[in-house]
């Protein structure tokens, strides 16, 4: 898992998501089904981060911690000048395998702690 947390901290500082979409199984979720934005397969996930990153979305990753549940990130996230600022968020990414099954989406530090085990 230590290898697949370098090679998404990778992907996420070159804003390449080929290579962040390779960390993805096919079936990977992002968000429950109650969520408008959820993924349900590799390619939502990656059209997701696609259409933020054109609307002027950016971001860091500003600490990644692995533990029994995946990879968790946390996300510092600037927004366009027509959008709020700026937001911290964790992801954790839950592993199957050799690939990414789901992203789960935390708003605050404790929660994604306890989630990541």
């Amino acid at each position: 898992m230590e290898r697949m947390a370098a090679e998404l901290l990778v992907a996420f500082e070159a804003r390449d998501l080929e290579a962040f979409g390779a960390l993805l199984a096919d079936d990977a979720r992002w968000g429950d089904d109650t969520s408008p934005n959820r993924c349900r397969n590799r390619s939502e996930v990656t059209d997701t981060f696609r259409r933020q990153i054109a609307a002027g979305v950016d971001g860091t990753v500003s600490f990644v911690e692995l533990g029994p549940a995946g990879i968790l990130c946390q996300l510092t996230a600037t927004f366009p000048a027509d959008r709020e600022g700026t937001g911290t968020l964790f992801h954790l990414y839950r592993v199957r395998g050799e690939r990414i099954a789901e992203i789960e989406p935390f708003f605050d530090r404790r929660s994604a702690l306890a989630a990541l085990g």
